[in-house]
C-alpha cells in the first residue's frame, strides 16, 4: 500500500507508549485529554515489552486493559494492546482484545512481537506459555508469532454477530449453526469456537513490531499493520522489498521515530522528515522515551508540529480499521464445521 501513499503525502501518526506512560495516563485524565487531541491514527500500548529491549523497573499495567479503560477515557483515540505468545495464548488474546473492541466499539486492536520483556526467560524451547504449567510450552520465534497471528485472527471470525437473531417469536437467540470451529492446527492446536461475537470492525486490527527483515517477511500476508525500527534507508527498502515481494500484501508499513525529552525539535523533525520520505513508509510510529515528561513534550511541542509541516495527518473518530483505509480481512473460516446444531423454534411461553 505504501506504494500508493506518495512520499510529499502527510503519513499516518501511531504514538508509542511504555508501561509508564499508560500508567501515567490511567490516573491523569488531564494528560489522557492532550493525548486524545493529538488525532494518532493509533496508540500502541506499552509497545516496550515487545521490542526487544529490557522494560525497566518502573510500575506498568496490561496492555489489553490498559487499552480497554483509556479507549473509554480518551473516545476518539485507537489503541493497539502490545501482547507475545510468549506470555499470552493466542486464546485468551483473541477473547480480551475483541470484549475490549467491543466496550471501545471499534477502537482498539492488537500489536504482536516475538518475545515479552515481561515475561519469564522459560525452558531453552519452550519459552512460550510454560508458565502456567498447563502445557510444556512452545519455542519463541517467528513462526510462533505468525501462527499466534492466524490463530488469533481465526477466532476472532468464529462466531459471526449477524448469527444473532433474538428472534422472540421462535425463542431463538441466535442461529448457532453459524458458530463454527476453528480447528487450527500449527504450533498451537485450537480448536475454538471464542466465546465473543464479531466486533463493530468485524475484526480488530492486528499489527506485527518487526525487528527483522525476515519478520516483515513473516507478517507481510497476515497482519494489517508492520511496524518497522528503521537503521538507515537501506533496512526500510529491504523491508518495503519484503513487503511487496508477498502477492497478498495488505500491511501498512509504520516506520519507528523516537524522541528524547529536550531534543531540540529542529533536529527531531528532520529525522522524522527523512524516514516519511522514505519509499513505501505508510506511517510514522512516534515514541517517547519512557518518562511522563517526554510524554507531555511530545503531546504538547512534537505532534502539533508534526503536523505544521506536513509529515503527519489527523485521523478522524470512526473505527480504527476505517480510519486506516483498511479493507475488510480475508475470511480465514470458509467451510468450517459448525460447532452446534441448527437450534429449533420454540413454543411461546
Amino acid at each position: 500500500m505504501g506504494e500508493n501513499a506518495g512520499r510529499n503525502q502527510p503519513k499516518f501518526l501511531g504514538l508509542g507508549l511504555s508501561g509508564e506512560h499508560l500508567v501515567a495516563l490511567t490516573g491523569d485524565p488531564g494528560l489522557t485529554s492532550r493525548l486524545d487531541d493529538a488525532g494518532a491514527a493509533f496508540v500502541a500500548a506499552d509497545v516496550e515489552r515487545i521490542d526487544g529491549s529490557v522494560p525497566g523497573d518502573g510500575a506498568t499495567l496490561d496492555p489489553t486493559v490498559a487499552a480497554t479503560f483509556l479507549a473509554r477515557r480518551a473516545p476518539r483515540t485507537a489503541f493497539l494492546a502490545a501482547a507475545a505468545p510468549h506470555r499470552d495464548h493466542p486464546y485468551n488474546l483473541a477473547r480480551r482484545v475483541a470484549s475490549g473492541d467491543h466496550l471501545s466499539r471499534g477502537r482498539t486492536g492488537l500489536i504482536l512481537g516475538v518475545r515479552d520483556g515481561h515475561a519469564a526467560a522459560g525452558p531453552e524451547g519452550h519459552e512460550g506459555w510454560a508458565g502456567a504449567g498447563l502445557t510444556a510450552g512452545v519455542p519463541l520465534g517467528i513462526e510462533t508469532t505468525r501462527d499466534a497471528a492466524i490463530a488469533v485472527q481465526k477466532l476472532w471470525q468464529s462466531w459471526p454477530h449477524e448469527s444473532i437473531i433474538a428472534d422472540r417469536e421462535t425463542r431463538i437467540f441466535a442461529r448457532a449453526e453459524q458458530i463454527v470451529h476453528i480447528d487450527h492446527r500449527g504450533v498451537f492446536d485450537i480448536a475454538g469456537p471464542l466465546t465473543v461475537p464479531t466486533t463493530p470492525q468485524g475484526s480488530p486490527v492486528i499489527a506485527w513490531y518487526a525487528d527483522s527483515v525476515d519478520a516483515v517477511t513473516a507478517a507481510a500476508d497476515i497482519v494489517d499493520v508492520v511496524v518497522f525500527r528503521p537503521e538507515g534507508p537501506d533496512r526500510v527498502a529491504a523491508a518495503v522489498a519484503a513487503l511487496r515481494a508477498v502477492e497478498t500484501r495488505r500491511a501498512l508499513l509504520f516506520a519507528q521515530v523516537t524522541y528524547a525529552r529536550g531534543q531540540s525539535l529542529d533536529e527531531f523533525l528532520a529525522g522524522a522528515e527523512a524516514v516519511a520520505a522514505l519509499d513505501g513508509v505508510d506511517g510514522l510510529l512516534v515514541r517517547p522515551e519512557p518518562t511522563v515528561d517526554a510524554l507531555a513534550e511530545l503531546l504538547d511541542r512534537v505532534v502539533p508540529r508534526l503536523g505544521e509541516k506536513g509529515l503527519t495527518r489527523k485521523s478522524g473518530e470512526s473505527l480504527l480499521r476505517d480510519r486506516l483505509s483498511l479493507p475488510e480481512p480475508p475470511r480465514l473460516l470458509t467451510g468450517a464445521r459448525a460447532a452446534f446444531p441448527a437450534p429449533e423454534p420454540q413454543p411461546a411461553l
